[in-house]
């Protein structure tokens, strides 16, 4: 049923294989929980989250099938005036890390306020009681869309007075109950990074202070702190509670009976360290990104190729950045560019060029994913997929000559003014973008820091804006719920 490979994992920085050794994963081959490596949680009380079900040691909520994990919310009197039940499995008494790289490949739920989470807690309460000492949300799904993720910390102080942050809403291109995807999180001193498919979508720098000073609580004297201890793994399933806000309690039986799909399918558990013993030579450890990117220099490149087809090849004129990397960018001339940071990609549609992150491809002046976007005749489509060109030919540009398209029009920048922080050179500012963390741009140069959806900040190509991974210009997409749609 599975199958394994090394997985690549890029950053904004470029891309990074430092090897981390697979120290622990339960694959769920057998027909049983193995109960050496998790232990059932059997209580009605959710964790004090308003939750509708008890979790049950239960075969009917915790099975082995199959090659994978499967918990399953059921309509059943549990006790306690609670109608569901449910499980929830945790690592607890068996093995707990500090740092490291932890996934799992998981097929979602389909259901009105389900709620499964694959997620991490402390294994002692060093800094006191929840939230305190801290808890690691890799992946959280609110039932009723399917394609809803997120990711979180929280921390602060002991309940009332703790506090959280985190991505808020993402919006898969996929239906995540028709398929397994893989979540995953890589936990180092200095961030935590949050992934979907080995896409990185949020990122929480540690080197900071988490105390709650506007709640008046001060538990942690050093920064980092709580997430400098060793945590645990969690899998579960709820059943409605705070996690669905004014609607807790909207959930009730006659509406469970409409789940599509009320079981939650885990392929694998596995956990990655730096410097740890291996323990099974297959799979094979996977590589991870540097947890930090690397700031830029805002100057142009002295070693790369430039736009990975040589210096200067970027419709540039010859020795516009002497003997380093030029991009003809279509919407704002010729610009010095950083290939460890930047592309000049082909946009597919029109065949010009277009100054975009490191990774990025280009459709209509916008900059996309091609792990999340393709462009079919200048407008992105969610998912990936080949381009296609007006001609019909997958990866063709448009016609540069006749064309009845207007050019985009340089659509002003909607700036976020950023103060340059202390490690950023001089003549730079600092972008907490959404998903890259903290990062140096050069002021004046060919990039801005600007709003993006859902209260974010994107780093983007002067005249663009932010939308879910993708930078745009707003005179030709619009955005919605994280997604490009053409105007």
């Amino acid at each position: 049923m599975k199958t394994f490979s090394l997985l690549l994992l890029f950053a904004f920085a470029g891309v990074f294989a430092q090897q981390y050794n697979l120290v622990w994963s339960d694959e769920f081959n057998g027909n049983s929980l193995d109960r050496s490596k998790w232990q059932h949680e059997v209580n009605c009380d959710g964790g004090g989250n308003n939750e509708h079900q008890c979790y049950t040691n239960s075969d009917q909520n915790v099975a082995v099938r199959d090659g994978s994990l499967v918990l399953t919310a059921r309509i059943q009197n549990g006790g306690n005036g609670k109608r569901f039940t449910s499980g929830r499995i945790n690592t607890r008494h068996s093995a707990a890390w500090k740092y490291g790289r932890f996934e799992a490949r998981i097929k979602m739920t389909d259901g009105a306020y389900l709620w499964p989470a694959f997620w991490m807690m402390p294994r002692d309460s060093v800094y006191g009681s929840w939230a305190a000492s801290g808890e690691i949300d890799i992946m959280e799904h609110r039932g009723g869309n399917v394609r809803d993720h997120s990711s979180a910390l929280h921390f602060g102080g002991g309940w009332p007075r703790n506090t959280h942050e985190g991505s808020g809403s993402r919006y898969s291109a996929d239906d995540l109950s028709r398929g397994y995807h893989i979540y995953s999180a890589t936990w180092t001193p200095d961030s935590i990074q949050f992934f979907i498919d080995n896409n990185n979508f949020y990122t929480m720098p540690l080197r900071r202070s988490f105390n709650n000073a506007a709640a008046g609580a001060f538990p942690y004297t050093q920064n980092g702190q709580p997430f400098d201890q060793q945590f645990f793994l969690i899998l579960n399933l709820a059943v409605g509670g705070g996690f669905f806000g004014g609607e807790a309690n909207a959930i009730n039986p006659d509406m469970a009976r409409n789940w599509r799909e009320p079981s939650l399918y885990v392929d694998y558990v596995r956990v990655y360290q730096l410097g740890g013993t291996p323990v099974v030579p297959n799979p094979p450890p996977a590589p991870t990104p540097n947890p930090t990117p690397t700031p830029s220099t805002g100057n142009p490149s002295t070693t790369g190729n430039g736009n990975n087809n040589g210096n200067n090849n970027g419709g540039c004129a010859a020795g516009a950045c002497g003997g380093n990397s030029c991009c003809n960018d279509q919407n704002n001339g010729q610009q010095c560019f950083n290939p460890s940071q930047h592309t000049c990609a082909s946009d597919s549609f029109s065949g010009k060029f277009a100054l975009c992150p490191a990774g990025f491809k280009a459709c209509k002046g916008a900059c996309f994913s091609p792990n999340s976007h393709h462009c079919v005749n200048g407008n992105l489509q969610a998912g990936r997929g080949n381009d296609v060109g007006p001609t019909g030919n997958n990866n063709t540009p448009a016609p540069t000559g006749n064309s009845n398209t207007p050019a985009p029009t340089k659509a002003p920048s909607t700036k976020v003014e950023e103060k340059p922080q202390g490690n950023c050179p001089a003549g730079q500012a600092s972008c907490n973008d959404a998903s890259l963390g903290q990062v140096c741009y050069a002021t004046g140069g060919a990039f801005d820091c600007v709003d993006g959806d859902r209260s974010t900040k994107r780093l983007c190509p002067k005249g663009h804006l932010g939308c879910g991974t993708a930078c745009y210009p707003p005179s030709i997409y619009k955005c919605a719920n994280g997604w490009l749609a053409p105007k």
